[in-house]
């Protein structure tokens, strides 16, 4: 794989938009709902599946699972109560063992909340595991619920990863409005 190779967010409108999305692109979604996230964490595992991509889901949110329990899907799950350096540690770890150029799904981030003392934790967190991901040649998504964050987290979240979306409702209909495309038009 490399860096100019495209993958697919399972969205043909979407991924017109943002020229598909890059090989170490870090995908997170501001919404106000875990179904919100829901509905864009599905298309791509399917269309991920379909590609022949490697499939892994870290699983450590309070919310029902995000991604089926398939044979063509590696499920991980952390209890982050066990705290910051634990849960990091072994989430660097299955990372390191996954290797380069699988796609991930992670839990809502904004889970991380009930279980750690302070905010800045979840944007230490994904100020070092974002830059391991694009190392490794992966796609990762990340959710936020939209509210949960100081926005010291919000900005430095902001400046790590390669696309931001924010995910709104508006008359029943989804919006997306594209906050941070890296390196696109």
């Amino acid at each position: 794989m490399t860096k100019s190779e495209r993958a697919s967010t399972g969205y043909c409108g979407l991924d017109i938009i943002l020229d598909g999305l890059r090989i170490g692109d870090n995908v997170v979604l501001k919404v106000d709902s875990i179904d919100d996230y829901r509905y864009f964490v599905g298309p791509f595992v399917d269309q991920s599946l379909a590609s022949g991509k490697r499939l892994i889901y870290m699983r450590f949110g309070d919310h029902p699972p995000l991604v089926e329990s398939s044979p063509h899907v590696k499920t991980y799950e952390f209890d982050p109560k066990l705290g910051f350096e634990s849960f990091a540690s072994k989430i660097h770890k299955v990372i390191t063992e996954e290797g380069p150029g699988a796609f991930y799904v992670f839990d809502c981030i904004s889970d991380l909340l009930s279980a750690w003392p302070t905010d800045d934790m979840i944007g230490n967190f994904f100020r070092v595991t974002c830059p391991y991901l694009f190392e490794l040649d992966t796609v990762a998504y990340f959710g936020l619920i939209r509210g949960h964050h100081a926005l010291r987290t919000l900005e430095r979240i902001r400046e790590t990863t390669q696309v931001l979306f924010d995910v709104f409702r508006h008359e029943g209909d989804i919006h997306v409005q594209p906050l941070k495309v890296w390196q696109r038009n």
